[in-house]
């Protein structure tokens, strides 16, 4: 709650509660803006350390999340270990969820392949009145294309989210998350050369 108060004075979103630093296995997001909010008095400025640390931590998780759930080829259609990184009320909704959150559970017989997978993610860090990180939220912008099988049209697929953390266990697991798809058929691609 105190993570959700925050944002809200921030002018942030509310999420629907109710309703490693090179990345997981090849894939990692490109890490952009990382910075603490306090309810301390402590100046953000000096609290850029324990942000990034903090950010760093958030920023394994998601990449992990994205790994299995869309980039693992290996994991399509069974997220299981996508789902073991979200916790209370959060791990119950990801199950219903799981055709926004992942590729699909007939991923396996739409999809032969994934490409140019690419992603960015900004964390904000909620450090309590010790100065010490209780709460994350990381905003992300996620994009890859698939391959049908059969030689269909190619499918750009794109989530942008925000997902909400806590250290559980000495790991940040999500507690929170508000995340749409865009997918759109993906532009084919122009025969190179011109004709004579």
């Amino acid at each position: 709650m105190v993570a959700i108060a925050a944002i809200l004075l921030s002018g942030g979103k509310v999420p629907l509660i109710d309703s490693g630093p090179d990345g997981s296995g090849g894939f990692s997001f490109q890490l952009g803006k990382v910075q603490a909010t306090t309810i301390s008095r402590t100046p953000r400025s000096e609290l850029n350390d324990v942000a990034r640390e903090a950010g760093a931590g958030v920023k394994e998780t998601m990449d992990e999340l994205y790994f299995r759930a869309f980039v693992d080829q290996g994991s399509w259609g069974d997220y299981e270990a996508a789902f073991e990184l979200f916790e209370g009320r959060a791990a119950t909704r990801a199950g219903s969820d799981a055709e926004v959150l992942t590729l699909g559970s007939t991923a396996n017989d739409a999809f032969e392949a994934l490409d140019e997978a690419s992603g960015t993610l900004t964390v904000s860090v909620l450090t309590d009145a010790k100065d010490a990180p209780v709460s994350a939220v990381a905003q992300v912008e996620f994009e890859a294309t698939v391959e049908a099988r059969g030689g269909g049209p190619s499918t750009q697929v794109v989530s942008v989210g925000s997902f909400f953390l806590r250290e559980v266990e000495g790991a940040w697991r999500i507690f929170a998350y508000e995340v749409d798809r865009e997918d759109a058929e993906a532009a084919a691609t122009s025969p190179s050369g011109s004709p004579s």
